[in-house]
């Protein structure tokens, strides 16, 4: 199928000679002292001797007769001069002259029996031509659909797995120089849907040299099949293998060479490690031998170094048949760990960009050949990437149809077909034969990470995002520049602008600060960098990088100006694009009101309701002596240059624009541009159609209300952000305003800190006459904002015009207004209604309130007479009437929370809701702790149970103060809640339900709050919060914090420093009690000015770390007679455990796992258990210490049957098959209990032990009882049949 590359080598057999030695004919004979039993020397027996056949005229028709009489029938090559080795006894056959279509060679012309002029030097050999096979689809020569070469009918075909068994499979392993094998569905690796199926049974007995010798082949081969047959149901095979993987490598190809022994991965020494050797390990991956290298550049393992010094030929098909393997017998240190590169396949992508996009191209025969875009999948577009060195699991491709990058390379693959998890295309389904046009090419672009932008007004700028790991993270801005910034801005480029685009840096979370881990820091690129994965050595993180550097990237496209002309305005007209120096229109065939929102957003309409026309909409154009019609035109599309040079066209784009991009060279195209052209009458009109802002899109915030405060807009990715005060107009303050419904107010503007929300804008451009926000444009680039480190632009519309209720302290007294010339006035109490009354309660820091209003006697001038609200309103300048300076006898006073405020004084305490447990309809209460000193406290809720419909806690530092949680229902909330000030906490019903309400403890807040310590079996999980430590310690720097060692630092994630470093790093010590083995550690913070300094001279502070991990574990699992078997689970208990687990198979390879629960298995059936745990602690071992079966859990004692005990064997059915460090064995016959035929438990206990410990509880010695002896793969063979019944299987905890 792949004729220039590696097929299965069909030559691989170590030790089999044997096996077939002798085959039955007229004339018995045999090969010896060749690779297998299909070549050697020739011996004959004659008068009950065995002798040899002098190599005297013996050619290759005599070795076809030789090669038939031993069951190979398609042909063979002679051979000379002992070239398998010398033979014994008599020389036979001598001046041997078959013709070819002989049964024998004691039919064909020759000497006499043993009249001969020869010695044993002259002894002739053969080498018989194997039916070809090679498995298809598998990750290495090991696995695949079989596909079988007929030499007769010179094709290539499968085998029908209707009647292919372990049996038939073992002799394809064999013959492929393997030991075993077992069958499997061929639909599992890939559908050949070329070829004959030549058979559709074999019957094997296992001892065929070839699969034509199957008892059932010879009659049935090339015959028709049943109609059932089909290449959905071709014979896939396994072969017992040594797993290989590589580790570490930038291509999929290449890596530090690791082998899987005993169920635990380990490293190969290098100690004369041979390119041979490197043959037979990247033949075992599924990869090409040629160009296979040894190198040292991905650094050492950490598991046991299991091989050394193979000595291998290079044609082994495993390296178990290498000469030298012996497991585990190495001096090597993992500083002698071999690496290797294997020689893939031959991929490229042309016609892009760059080399990590275009047309798909494929080396095959020695020429390059395009790819079918038909039924081209993200499965084979991944392997493809991956071996291009896109290799990160999230790492996104885009895959392009219909001949979009254009082609060169003549010849087509109809069809390529993998799954996903390939190494190589090799291991890949391809289909030669082609119907495929060359209009219909496959196109690709990899990256090597999937990227994105958020908190930008649009998708084209932001804080910069990568995923690794399955997860979201933000990129820290230490070193970050522009030129890292154009190779984001590149990677979201699409073809052909990615030469167009610039990227400006943009830092100190400008973008707002992210929530995930901080995935990159010192991101290095050059000019030609084209994936920022080029540009960083670790995805660690960096020095002290939180989420306030997080980085961010504006994009921009400055060769590329647009403008739309000839319309009503400026903002609607036909589109005009800068391409060269030259103004160009696009065709409007693809556009719609999405690619139109985009190129408005660029034009700076940022509430704009867009729309398309074409020109003839917009009325008559003329260019030269071209004069644009109207309608009655067809516009067809035509390739480049077909109309006439005195006529204007315009450019084909047809951009597939989601609606959220910044510009519109970041959509998609539906066709290559500049491909063809259309006539001008047909160039793309837009009329962006400027909205008016409303409330729902302009707001003040973090102010004492909402008519000052920090300016926001709301743009059409429905994220708020804010503008930068470097590039303000103070005119355009009144038109915030105006915006914000603000009747003559004197509207003034100030610097404000950014927060922790994004900065979307650098500035906003009003004409004189404009009285709303929405029909201003604005300017998303904040990059020079961020180099200046600019506020924000802060907004107040109160004209100077503020409130205090009484005292301010109860909010609960005589309404006061203060002007700017610190004038007090008062309002009248006719004139105050309850929503005048909700607002005044608003304008004094509280919304939302229900007060009680009532009259006072008061001395102080009357402001307002009347004042009539809606309730909306965030200050009575809003409001719709305000009657001024008539005098009334009564002044109106406010309760805002009908006296429901608590001051909570001292350090510690507890606060309830109202009524607690349970609390009244309409309640809104305020509690206030002090906290006089401002030291740092903290608050804690023990109950938080809220009715969820419109009842809420808040809690803030204080009036107009930053929010530190807001609660509705019953959800989870945070451990603590802190701050150095006051505390607010305001408590709201309605009537429509309640429930227990709230309880809360407020406290100093002290250094082990800000800790929280997770055991994992293999490591630890601490976790620092730095909002809570920044309480403590204001200056703290991420970084700073260590795990003992000063370069063991930890990795943000959101606000939490995670350390999550295995119990074997960071100097971390254990020592083993009766019941654990109990790791020990400190977390630091070393007083230093640098984060690695290189001597400390003390401790800001410490805290002791102990993780106790238990020491035995026990796997329970049942299983139900004449219902269905097994599924998994380890048994939690304790503060941490080892993550042991128990598997079940139905075959000795521990392939075939059993899952589902239940699933049905026969009474008297081979069970293989594996049990294991998942450390990589390579001084911790395993041992398995007992396993028992019971009828059910609380069977009494003599109903217990023991099936290992003390880590020995009890039951004569069960053996242990393999011990390891980590993993261990075994198989068991399934049985019954006559007591209880409906089910069997069955349990097994783990120890846990340091390697060096040697005494009987951690030794797997037998001191009694069956010996541990192996089972090999065909045990299942010897196993006895109980009955016909069936067993179910189930895993539980216990």
């Amino acid at each position: 199928m792949w004729t220039n590359m590696r097929l299965c080598d069909l030559c691989r057999i170590a030790c089999l000679a044997s096996l077939f030695s002798v085959i039955s004919a007229a004339t018995q004979i045999y090969l010896s002292g060749g690779r297998g039993p299909y070549e050697g020397t020739v011996h004959v027996r004659h008068n009950n001797q065995w002798g040899t056949i002098c190599d005297d005229n013996f050619d290759n028709n005599d070795a076809l007769v030789v090669c038939r009489m031993l069951g190979y029938f398609d042909g063979g090559h002679a051979f000379s001069s002992g070239h398998f080795g010398q033979g014994s006894g008599p020389t036979w056959i001598d001046e041997l002259r078959c013709t070819g279509r002989e049964a024998d060679v004691e039919d064909c012309t020759r000497n006499v029996w043993g009249t001969e002029d020869c010695d044993h030097s002259e002894d002739a050999g053969v080498s018989c031509v194997v039916t070809k096979m090679r498995l298809v689809g598998g990750r290495g020569n090991y696995e695949g659909v079989l596909d079988v070469f007929d030499g007769q009918s010179g094709g290539w075909g499968t085998v029908c797995d209707h009647h292919f068994t372990d049996t038939d499979a073992t002799v394809v392993c064999r013959i492929l120089g393997f030991k075993t094998g077992i069958a499997v569905p061929g639909s599992k690796y890939a559908q050949l849907n070329y070829g004959s199926i030549w058979t559709d049974r074999l019957g094997c007995q296992g001892n065929e040299a070839s699969i034509r010798l199957c008892p059932n082949a010879t009659a049935t081969w090339g015959q028709h099949v049943t109609s059932a047959c089909n290449h959905s149901t071709d014979a896939g095979v396994i072969c017992d293998h040594t797993p290989a993987r590589l580790v570490g490598g930038a291509l999929p190809s290449e890596g530090r060479l690791e082998v899987e022994h005993r169920g635990v991965w380990g490293s190969v020494c290098s100690a004369n490690f041979q390119p041979q050797d490197a043959d037979v390990f990247c033949h075992m991956m599924g990869f090409n031998s040629s160009g296979a290298r040894v190198t040292s550049n991905y650094g050492g393992g950490s598991g046991p170094i299991w091989l050394n010094n193979v000595g291998c030929y290079g044609n082994e098909s495993d390296v178990i048949f290498c000469p030298h393997v012996d497991w585990d017998n190495t001096t090597c240190n993992h500083d002698n760990d071999v690496e290797i590169s294997c020689h893939p396949s031959e991929v490229r992508l042309s016609g892009g960009t760059g080399p990590w996009e275009g047309t798909l191209e494929m080396r095959v025969d020695g020429r390059w050949r395009t790819v079918c875009d038909s039924a081209f999948s993200d499965a084979t577009a991944t392997v493809v990437c991956r071996m291009l060195g896109y290799t990160g699991r999230s790492a996104p491709h885009q895959i392009y149809y219909k001949d979009f990058f254009g082609h060169s390379s003549s010849g087509y693959l109809e069809r390529l077909t993998c799954r996903g998890d390939e190494n190589d295309v090799i291991q890949c389904t391809p289909v030669f034969t082609s119907s495929c046009p060359s209009s219909q090419t496959v196109g690709l672009r990899c990256e090597g990470v999937q990227l994105r932008l958020s908190g930008g007004g649009h998708s084209t700028e932001g804080r910069v995002e990568v995923l690794h790991g399955g997860r979201w993270g933000s990129v820290c801005d230490n070193g970050w520049d522009d030129a890292d910034a154009t190779t984001v801005c590149r990677m979201l480029t699409q073809f052909p602008f990615e030469t167009d685009v610039t990227g400006r840096a943009v830092m100190g979370s400008y973008f707002g600060q992210g929530d995930g881990p901080v995935w990159m820091t010192d991101v290095h690129c050059t000019g030609n960098s084209s994936d920022v994965t080029e540009c960083v050595t670790t995805w660690q993180g960096g020095v002290n990088c939180d989420h306030s550097k997080d980085a961010g990237v504006v994009c921009k496209f400055s060769n590329r100006t647009k403008r739309l002309t000839g319309g009503s305005g400026e903002s609607d007209g036909l589109l005009e694009v800068m391409e060269a120096g030259n103004w160009v229109d696009y065709c409007d065939e693809g556009f719609d009101a999405s690619d139109a929102a985009v190129v408005c957003r660029e034009l700076g309409y940022w509430l704009a309701s867009a729309s398309v026309y074409n020109s003839s909409h917009l009325g008559r154009r003329s260019y030269g002596g071209y004069s644009g019609g109207s309608g009655g035109v067809s516009g067809e599309i035509s390739s480049v240059g077909a109309i006439s040079p005195a006529t204007r066209t315009a450019q084909l784009l047809r951009p597939e624009c989601q609606g959220g991009e910044g510009n519109i060279e970041m959509c998609n195209a539906g066709t290559r541009f500049h491909s063809s052209v259309c006539s001008s009458i047909h160039a793309v009109g837009i009329d962006c159609n400027p909205q008016d802002a409303s409330l729902r899109e302009v707001r003040l915030v973090d102010g004492p209300g909402p008519w000052r405060g920090r300016l926001e807009l709301r743009t059409g990715n429905g994220r708020w952000g804010s503008l930068c005060w470097d590039h303000w107009e103070p005119a355009t303050a009144a038109v915030v305003c105006q915006t914000l419904r603000y009747e003559s107010v004197n509207a003034s503007s100030f610097p404000a800190l950014h927060g922790l929300t994004s900065m979307i804008g650098r500035s906003l451009t009003c004409n004189t006459s404009a009285t709303n926000l929405g029909h201003c444009r604005l300017d998303y680039d904040v990059s020079a904002c961020s180099v200046n480190h600019a506020d924000a632009v802060g907004v107040d519309c109160s004209g100077g015009l503020s409130v205090t209720i009484g005292d301010n302290r109860t909010w609960s007294g005589e309404v006061t207004f203060h002007t700017g010339n610190g004038s007090r006035w008062s309002v009248c109490t006719s004139g105050l209604d309850q929503n005048s009354a909700a607002v005044v309660c608003t304008m004094a820091g509280f919304p939302n309130t229900r007060p009680v209003v009532s009259s006072v006697a008061s001395q102080v001038p009357v402001l307002y007479s009347n004042v009539a609200c809606d309730g909306w309103e965030g200050h009575v300048s809003q409001c719709s009437t305000l009657n001024t300076r008539a005098g009334c006898d009564e002044k109106a006073a406010l309760d805002c929370f009908h006296g429901c405020v608590h001051y909570l004084n001292g350090m510690s305490g507890n606060v309830t809701s109202p009524s607690y447990p349970g609390y009244p309809d309409d309640s809104d209460c305020l509690y206030v702790i002090t906290n006089a000193g401002h030291q740092p406290i903290k608050l804690a809720f023990s109950e938080l149970a809220l009715s969820g419909d419109g009842d809420s806690v808040e809690v803030t530092t204080g009036v107009g103060g930053h929010q530190l949680g807001y609660f509705t229902g019953n959800q989870r909330v945070p451990h603590f809640l802190a701050t150095d000030g006051p505390m607010y906490i305001r408590f709201r019903s309605n009537q429509n339900g309640t429930a227990q309400g709230f309880r809360a403890e407020y406290s100093p807040l002290r250094l082990e709050d800000t800790l929280t310590l997770g055991c994992g079996p293999s490591g630890w999980d601490v976790a620092v919060n730095t909002s809570l430590l920044r309480v403590l310690h204001t200056d703290t720097g991420v970084s700073q914090v260590k795990l003992t060692d000063q370069f063991c630092t930890g990795i943000m994630d959101g606000d939490l420093i995670r350390f999550r470093q295995h119990y074997t790093e960071c100097h971390t010590v254990s020592k083993t009690t009766p019941d654990n083995i109990v790791y020990h550690n400190e977390l630091v913070y070393p007083e230093a000015a640098s984060p690695f300094p290189i001597i400390v001279h003390g401790y800001r502070w410490k805290v002791s770390l102990d993780c106790a991990v238990r020491r035995t574990d026990t796997l329970a699992a049942n299983f139900h007679p004449n219902q269905s078997v097994v599924s998994a689970a380890p048994h939690v208990t304790g503060s941490a455990h080892y993550q042991s687990q128990v598997r079940f198979f139905t075959d000795g390879t521990f392939y075939k796992q059993i899952t589902g629960n239940p699933v049905i298995l026969k009474t008297g059936e081979d069970v293989y258990v594996q049990v294991a745990v998942n450390t990589d602690d390579t001084h911790i071992k395993m041992r398995l210490d007992t396993c028992y079966a019971r009828p059910d859990p609380s069977a009494r004692p003599d109903l217990t049957y023991t099936l290992i005990k003390n880590g020995c064997v009890s039951d004569p059915y069960t053996h242990i098959l393999s011990q390891g460090t980590h993993e261990t064995r075994f198989v068991f016959n399934a049985f019954e209990f006559p007591q209880s035929h409906d089910s069997v438990y069955v349990y097994c206990n783990t120890t846990f032990c340091d390697t060096a410990d040697s005494s009987v509880r951690c030794t797997q010695t037998c001191l009694s009882g069956p010996s541990i002896v192996g089972r090999g793969l065909a045990s299942a063979a010897n196993a006895r049949t109980i009955n016909n019944r069936r067993v179910l299987l189930y895993i539980e905890e216990q």
